[in-house]
């Protein structure tokens, strides 16, 4: 039997074998805008040729950020945030929709709420309601919490939460790999996100 000593020895060993086995995941973090049309070609591209092709897990954490060059105030009146943003208030709508449906779905499936919501805003010119009601028209009972979401003081508050996790940046989209920014790896991965994570060994990817 082992004594208590052993045991705790034995656990942590056991404990460090686990972590140092575990996969180190890079997470790529983008700044985007709604309306910004750089933001919307990379995300309809290059992040959903990566969802597209992509069939193992734990390839990367992908993290969008809608909130790019938006100004955000606090309004102690109605106790509320306010946002301006480059390309007009239906940007500020459309980051809106977009920090709503990540937060109501869940990473993966908001982003890639985010890719239809883009491209159809994209290629058909439809107003940003419109275009969620088509995104999730197979799920009425989602679409309505999303749309809650949008007009509630909780979808504000998560607005705001999303200026907080945008740091410096030049322009959008802005991408990060594990917290920095390099030129060189943001042209790549504007380029092609898969390219750049799956490249030379496609066999960890596929």
């Amino acid at each position: 039997m082992l004594s208590g000593k052993s045991y705790f020895l034995l656990i942590f060993i056991l404990i460090i074998s686990t972590v140092s086995n575990q996969k180190v995941v890079p997470k790529i973090t983008v700044y985007f805008e709604s309306l910004c049309p750089y933001s919307i070609e990379f995300i309809t591209t290059s992040i959903k040729e990566f969802y597209s092709k992509v069939t193992k897990p734990n390839v990367a954490y992908i993290e969008l950020i809608p909130y790019g060059n938006a100004e955000e105030a606090y309004d102690p009146n109605t106790k509320k945030y306010t946002f301006k943003c480059q390309h007009g208030d239906n940007e500020c709508y459309g980051n809106l929709v977009s920090t709503c449906s990540l937060n109501v779905l869940g990473r993966i499936r908001g982003q890639l709420n985010i890719i239809c919501l883009l491209e159809n805003i994209s290629l058909y010119n439809r107003n940003f309601d419109e275009t969620l009601e088509f995104c999730m028209s197979s799920e009425p009972e989602l679409l309505k919490e999303v749309q809650d979401c949008v007009k509630s003081d909780i979808g504000n508050i998560y607005q705001h939460q999303m200026a907080q996790k945008t740091g410096d940046h030049l322009g959008v989209p802005w991408i990060l790999v594990d917290g920095v920014y390099d030129e060189e790896e943001n042209e790549i991965i504007y380029e092609s996100l898969f390219e750049f994570l799956c490249g030379e060994d496609e066999s960890k990817c596929l």
